[in-house]
């Protein structure tokens, strides 16, 4: 059975390569869908899908604390 928080990660880690305030909630989504996993036992699976979500929210917050940054520098 596939863990639904897992594709709910996915989902908003894909949003959030876009419109970046869904970076953090596609991470806090990932982790704790990713430690149910793994708790698990074999029972439940996704966890391609919590991580790919993990990624982007990563990569969407990495790119907003940098652009912020690089603001705060240039200005």
């Amino acid at each position: 059975m596939k863990d639904r928080a897992a594709t709910r990660a996915l989902v908003l880690g894909l949003l959030a390569l876009p419109f970046g305030i869904f970076g953090p909630f596609a991470i806090i989504s990932a982790t704790r869908s990713l430690l149910r996993i793994r708790a698990s036992n074999g029972e439940l699976r996704g966890a391609t899908s919590a991580a790919a979500g993990l990624v982007a929210g990563v990569i969407s917050v990495a790119t907003i604390v940098a652009g912020v940054g690089y603001w705060l520098v240039a200005s």
